[in-house]
């Protein structure tokens, strides 16, 4: 597990707060703890909360008809984590949000979330800043799934995620690379010889 971040640090450097807007923030986010492989949200469910990980590590997944796993995104700690179209339109989630790790939140809802933004500059800057990271997170995974092959997928994944490797099993990893885990498994031995 990496160390934890506070959220209120992380804002500080990313955007200049005012005292008013550090307050108001904090009082709209609520701590919340969840166990390891605890789910947070169900496919199905509407999204109702945008959370940031201080501690812990969480990913979102889906079940194709097949009954076969895809994880879509992994959110270490230090990055927010929400079903965006779910949150936004008030509709059926495609995906599950799953705690990896015992993690530690601080999770706002869409009503208080819709509060805030309304009342603080920075915090539209904040949520400006959640949605250009994660459309920049769609591009190029989008091109990494369908562009490089499974070896090369592999080492690209282990050469950005030394960190998240030694955290995740090869089975979840597997499943965000869209590749069986013996062929993850295959991979890795080839690059180590």
């Amino acid at each position: 597990m990496a160390s934890p971040v506070s959220f209120t640090d992380y804002l500080k450097q990313i955007f200049e707060l005012s005292k008013e807007d550090e307050d108001f923030t904090e009082k709209h986010f609520e701590r919340q703890e969840f166990k390891k492989n605890e789910i947070l949200l169900n496919g199905g469910e509407v999204c109702t909360k945008l959370h940031f990980v201080s501690e812990g590590l969480l990913r979102t997944f889906h079940i194709n008809k097949n009954g076969t796993e895809f994880t879509r995104l992994f959110v270490p700690e230090g990055k927010f984590c929400t079903v965006l179209l779910s949150f936004q339109e008030k509709i059926p989630s495609p995906a599950t949000i799953q705690a990896i790790e015992n993690s530690v939140l601080y999770s706002i809802s869409h009503t208080n979330f819709i509060k805030i933004i309304s009342g603080s500059a920075a915090a539209k800057n904040i949520y400006t800043s959640i949605l250009e990271n994660y459309q920049n997170f769609q591009i190029t995974r989008l091109e990494f799934l369908t562009t490089l092959s499974p070896q090369e997928k592999v080492e690209e994944f282990l050469k950005e995620n030394t960190d998240l490797e030694l955290r995740i099993s090869d089975k979840i990893i597997a499943s965000y690379l869209q590749i069986t885990p013996e062929t993850y498994s295959r991979c890795k031995k080839k690059m180590s010889s």
